[in-house]
């Protein structure tokens, strides 16, 4: 073999060569780039789903506010309001005033049983 027909096949070897990591670097290229839109299209996908978690936690603790709001209030004893206290007191107070009222109409019926003693006696 001629020094020539080395030059040739080592040429055509290099060519082939080139054109074999040339159709390499495409094909991982283009595998690189699938992966890249399969890897933003994926974080896509996961925001939506953190922005939709985040709206329905939001949802779910403002509705847990209100049912707690409504238990709270469902659940306190009426004694407890300002209202129903201040009538216990009057209530209280319109007791005593009865009780006086009764201890005074009982004085007043024992002054005039005594008197009437006193006033049939001098008779």
């Amino acid at each position: 073999m001629t020094m020539r027909e080395l030059e040739i096949q080592f040429q055509n070897a290099m060519n082939e060569l080139q054109a074999s990591f040339e159709k390499q670097h495409r094909e991982w290229q283009q595998s690189y780039d699938a992966l890249q839109q399969q890897l933003e299209e994926s974080k896509q996908r996961e925001m939506a789903l953190l922005e939709e978690a985040k709206r329905r936690e939001a949802a779910l603790h403002a509705q847990n506010e209100q049912l707690a709001r409504k238990l709270s209030t469902a659940t306190s004893v009426p004694q407890q309001h300002a209202l129903v206290k201040q009538i216990k007191m009057l209530g209280a107070h319109l007791d005593a005033l009865a009780k006086d009222a009764a201890t005074f109409n009982h004085h007043l019926q024992n002054q005039q049983q005594t008197a009437g003693n006193f006033s049939g006696e001098q008779h």
